[in-house]
């Protein structure tokens, strides 16, 4: 058996639950065992898997790890950094969400270069000293955005980014699935409440969205609002017409 360990400050476990959750279907295939425990200020996910199972492992602990860094972290540093008004309570959450998913591949990617392959990773650490460069990039992007940023500004931001976008997401009782349909949680990393289907829709870098069942009515209504003819309804089994209503 092989152990892989990933470290946290204890006020950040719930970036480990993200690594856990996301990697529970993973982990049950490869016959893995993992635990989640503190110590003396510490997080720390412990997982034991069989040999022949430890470099895609691996590859997959790194490539939640860089989620962690590239929606948590970025989150909470832009929650730090963009101040603006002129806009909903609501629509702060979904720029800070349309900021992350705007270059999401490409930060992630640089993020994944700094720490596949390791073994034991702290996740604060790969942080803090592998990706300086990624830090200096997001105040950039930070100091650009104006101090007053209208509701009609944010829709024009999101319409560019779903721009030649043709990927597909599935919409279904609440819960968010990629074009495979599996399970999207990436918006477990972002702070602040309400519309989380919507952001999580925006994290998937999706430009069309197939719904199945009622959503809440404020994700409803950003929906309709930034995805407008890229919205279809579906009876679960095969495709439908767009959503009209």
């Amino acid at each position: 058996m092989i152990q892989l360990t990933v470290t946290e400050n204890d006020y950040n476990e719930s970036n480990l639950m993200y690594v856990q959750s996301a990697m529970s279907e993973m982990f049950t295939y490869a016959g893995c065992t993992a635990r989640l425990e503190r110590n003396s200020g510490r997080a720390k996910l412990t997982i034991n898997c069989a040999e022949c199972y430890s470099d895609i492992i691996k590859t997959e602990i790194a490539d939640k790890v860089a989620e962690v860094v590239v929606i948590k972290y970025k989150y909470d540093f832009f929650k730090k950094n963009v101040s603006t008004s002129g806009l909903k309570t609501i629509e702060k959450e979904i720029l800070l969400a349309s900021l992350i998913a705007a270059d999401l591949d490409d930060d992630k990617k640089y993020s994944l270069d700094k720490i596949k392959g390791y073994t034991n990773m702290a996740v604060d650490g790969v942080y803090n000293f592998r990706l300086k460069p990624l830090k200096k990039k997001w105040s950039d992007v930070a100091s650009y955005i104006p101090t007053s940023f209208l509701n009609t500004q944010l829709k024009e931001f999101i319409t560019y980014l779903l721009e030649n976008k043709k990927k597909r997401v599935y919409v279904d009782c609440g819960k968010v699935y990629d074009s495979h349909y599996r399970r999207l949680r990436r918006s477990m990393l972002l702070g602040g409440d309400g519309v989380e289907i919507v952001r999580e829709v925006l994290l998937s870098g999706c430009g069309e969205v197939e719904l199945f069942g009622d959503i809440p009515k404020d994700d409803e209504f950003y929906l309709k609002e930034y995805y407008t003819d890229k919205i279809y309804f579906s009876n679960r089994f095969g495709g439908g017409g767009k959503y009209l209503n």
